[in-house]
């Protein structure tokens, strides 16, 4: 029988692995490594308690970039994001990307793939059956459904998946050496989260799923669940180093690329990086290691409601026929 804490995990990775359809100009110039003064790495994730010391939300950040020099016009934002949320926040990051010169965007898909406004997409892909599920479950909204990707400022900023598959041959990988780089890394996940030291009290638990589903408060309490696995991602030890390097670094390094195309070719001076909120660190690093940049703000929205409440019975039944 899997272990409660295998499950949340796995969860936790279903959640990160639902990708949804996820010198330089203005006197900003590449520095020598080590030239830009070290600080504390961004957050972009956090959980937050109301006055009672209940949780009430997950939010996600948007930090913003600018010169360490302080020379310059231009500024990059990080906008970390889940890619299941509550309606509303997908909303207001609609308004907040009409700021930018240049958006851009995760999605592994082919050059030239547009997804539609409304974000429509074929039933029977068993991602796509999985995420609405998810959003049943949780009682949340897909990202493509309210994000509106048709948007002129919008930029796919990504690989294909045929640019995935050449990174990872010319690391000298191939399903046998991936299949065992896998496992060693879910026996550290799980030899580190032996070690820690069990909280007290008693929290919600997934061992017992299809109570929690029938649950009119069961939406709330997975959530709590799930924030708190995506939150120990962000803190802890990850998703492993063979999933991090496939399905964050690989990736960032083609999205950087396209952000210096849009400084020095199209001279874009404010640019938003939108992409999931485990990709944020690794961009941070790059753009203070390589670009010279360093965050001068932050932005926090929820993303999901954290509070306790049921679901009534006519919402129940909405979901439930709006998720087949």
């Amino acid at each position: 029988m899997i272990q409660c804490r295998r499950v949340t995990w796995l969860l936790s990775g279903v959640m990160f692995l639902t990708f949804v359809p996820q010198g330089l100009a203005g006197g900003l110039q590449t520095a020598p490594k080590g030239l830009v003064k070290k600080t504390a790495p961004s957050k972009f994730l956090r959980i937050t308690k109301d006055e009672e010391g209940q949780l009430s939300a997950l939010e996600t950040a948007v930090v913003r970039y600018k010169s360490a020099g302080g020379d310059g016009d231009v500024t990059v934002d990080l906008i970390g994001v889940v890619h299941i949320g509550d309606a509303p926040y997908y909303r207001k990051l609609n308004k907040l990307f009409t700021q930018y010169d240049a958006l851009l965007y995760e999605l592994v898909a082919p050059p030239g793939t547009v997804i539609p406004k409304g974000g429509k997409r074929d039933s029977t892909n068993p991602l796509a059956m999985i995420q609405k599920i998810a959003t049943f479950v949780l009682d949340l909204e897909l990202q493509t459904e309210i994000i509106d990707y048709t948007k002129k400022n919008f930029v796919h900023a990504d690989m294909s998946p045929a640019e995935m598959a050449e990174a990872i041959r010319k690391r000298g990988d191939d399903g046998l050496t991936l299949a065992l780089s896998l496992i060693a890394d879910l026996l550290r996940q799980q030899n580190l989260m032996a070690m820690q030291p069990k909280k007290a009290g008693k929290e919600e638990s997934l061992s017992d799923l299809l109570n929690l589903i029938v649950d009119p408060a069961g939406p709330s309490k997975i959530k709590r669940i799930m924030a708190r696995q995506l939150h120990s991602l962000e803190s802890g030890p990850g998703l492993g180093q063979t999933l991090t390097t496939i399905l964050v670094s690989d990736r960032n390094q083609a999205a950087l690329k396209v952000l210096q195309k849009e400084l020095v070719e199209k001279g874009n001076k404010k640019i938003g990086i939108f992409y999931g909120a485990a990709h944020m660190p690794d961009f941070e690093k790059r753009l203070r290691d390589d670009f010279r940049l360093v965050p001068v703000s932050t932005q926090w929205l929820p993303a999901w409601d954290l509070r306790i409440r049921e679901r009534g019975v006519e919402d129940f039944l909405w979901r439930l026929l709006n998720s087949r």
